[in-house]
Order: C-alpha cells, then sequence, then structure tokens
C-alpha cells in the first residue's frame, strides 16, 4: 500500500493544470505520476466533453473517475463510458438556446450530449478555441438534436457576451439551471445544482476508499469543487472568489506548474 493510498486530486484543467499554450509541464507530470505511483488517485475536473479533453489520456495516469462538462457528466476515462449524467430538461434547453440567439443573432450556440456536441445556429459567430483546437461539432437545428443535452455553452465576445448573460439571467426560468461565467467569452448552463462539487460528492460516495480529496481550480466553474475538497488549492491566477474559498493559494501560476507545487505544499511531493 502506498503513501497516498485513499487520496484523490482532482485538477481543473484550462488555467489550472494546463498552461496558457494547452501543454501540462513535465512538472505537473511528474508530480502526478509520483502521487499516482505511492497509490493516489488522480482525475481531471473539467467543463470539456470526453471528446475534447486533449491528451490527457496518454499524458497523464488518470486512474478516477473524470468529472466532465462542469459536473454534468462523471466519465471512467478508462472505459469510455459516463458512471453518471445529469441531463438539461429538454424544453429549458430549447428556450435557452433560442432566448442567446434573439439576444445576439450571431451568438454561438452549442449542446452538449454525451456524445456530440452540436452547434445550432446558422448565423453563428464561430468560437475561435473551437477552430483552434479543430474540436469536432455538428451543425443542427435543435429540432433534430435528439439525445439529452448536458450543457449548454453561449460564446460570443466579452461585451456582447456580458449582455447576453444580463438578459438571460432575467428570465424567470434561470432557477432551474446552474449558470457559470467560465471565461471572457464563455457562457454556461447545466441543470440546478450541478457543479464541480456536487461532483466530488459523487465520487466520495462511489469509491468506497476515498480517505481525502485534494482539489485545485481557478475560475468560477471551480469554486464548489475547491471549497467542498479537503485540501483546496488555488493558483496564483485564480480569480478572488476561489482564492478565497482555498485552503492554500499558490504563489504560482498556471503558466509555472501550479499542480506540482500544490503537491509539494500538501503532500511533500
Amino acid at each position: 500500500m502506498g503513501a497516498f493510498e485513499g487520496y484523490y486530486l482532482y485538477c481543473d484543467l484550462d488555467g489550472t493544470l494546463l498552461d496558457d499554450e494547452k501543454r501540462v509541464s513535465i512538472e505537473n507530470r511528474s508530480a502526478i505520476e509520483t502521487f499516482v505511483r505511492e497509490g493516489g488517485s488522480f482525475g481531471v475536473a473539467t467543463g470539456r466533453a470526453p471528446s475534447i479533453i486533449g491528451a490527457i489520456e496518454r499524458d497523464l495516469p488518470v486512474n478516477a473517475p473524470c468529472i466532465l462538462l462542469n459536473g454534468a457528466g462523471l466519465y471512467d476515462l478508462s472505459e469510455k463510458y459516463f458512471l453518471a449524467t445529469h441531463p438539461i430538461d429538454r424544453s429549458l434547453m430549447e428556450r435557452i438556446a433560442r432566448r442567446a440567439i434573439e439576444i445576439k443573432d450571431n451568438a454561438c450556440v452549442q449542446v452538449f450530449t454525451d456524445r456530440s456536441i452540436f452547434e445550432v445556429n446558422p448565423n453563428q459567430r464561430d468560437d475561435p478555441q473551437t477552430a483552434i483546437e479543430s474540436i469536432p461539432v455538428v451543425s443542427r437545428s435543435i429540432d433534430e438534436i435528439l439525445e439529452p443535452a448536458l450543457k449548454l455553452l453561449i460564446t460570443h465576445n466579452s461585451q456582447n457576451l456580458t449582455e447576453i448573460q444580463a438578459e438571460m439571467m432575467k428570465e424567470p426560468y434561470l432557477d432551474r439551471v446552474s449558470v457559470f461565467r467560465t471565461s471572457d467569452w464563455y457562457l454556461e448552463f447545466v441543470t440546478a445544482g450541478v457543479n464541480k462539487g456536487a461532483a466530488l460528492e459523487d465520487v466520495r460516495s462511489r469509491c468506497g476508499n476515498v480517505k481525502k480529496i485534494l482539489a485545485i481550480g481557478d475560475y468560477n466553474n471551480d469554486l464548489e469543487m475547491v471549497a467542498q475538497a479537503d485540501i483546496g488549492g488555488a493558483p496564483t491566477n485564480a480569480i478572488n472568489d476561489v482564492k478565497a474559498a482555498a485552503e492554500i493559494v499558490l504563489d504560482v501560476s498556471n503558466n509555472q506548474s501550479c499542480v506540482a507545487h500544490f503537491l509539494r505544499q500538501t503532500l511533500g511531493i
């Protein structure tokens, strides 16, 4: 039995484990490998879907359920299937998507299911990151999407997205979803009560050997996870709310191997 048997580490990807070039540093990789070699369980916690978590599977020793779609899915990466999903009500999904397009007729609206990412606005302003990362998407009308929606993502430039968010939050049905501004240009919707922190509690109940959970993240969608972890961490680039929720606030950023520093400070790795 290793020194970290029963310890679970969850890392946000963008802005935390990944640097600004979307790379995992040698230092982060080495620290995580040591943690797992000594019996620890490692998973990622991200807004991304299985098809767009990049090279995580081949580059890192993932051996714990992964928290995807900001908590709307708990995913077994090795077996490639969802252990749990939390869909958005169908009619609610349609109302949110159509309202966003009413507010800004060129908004990019992406609907995430357990298998695909659909873009539903033929007049959209394309999301630059989707193009940069060559993310596979399917153009389809809302009515043609047959699978349950797990997450909606609205993208636009910062000023227009702020306007979209302000108008959307006036809608009375928004109390039925959790809403995250995950960057200046991303606004995300999942069903009410779903977040990365709630998914951590699912991990605790599902995995019978949990002694302690460590979690590190940087943005709004990481807040509950960092707060509910036994030891929560935040890099120096994290927003103030996440830093306030964290037990450990690091003096290094995602571009300076913050996960390795977090493990060194908490576990002596």
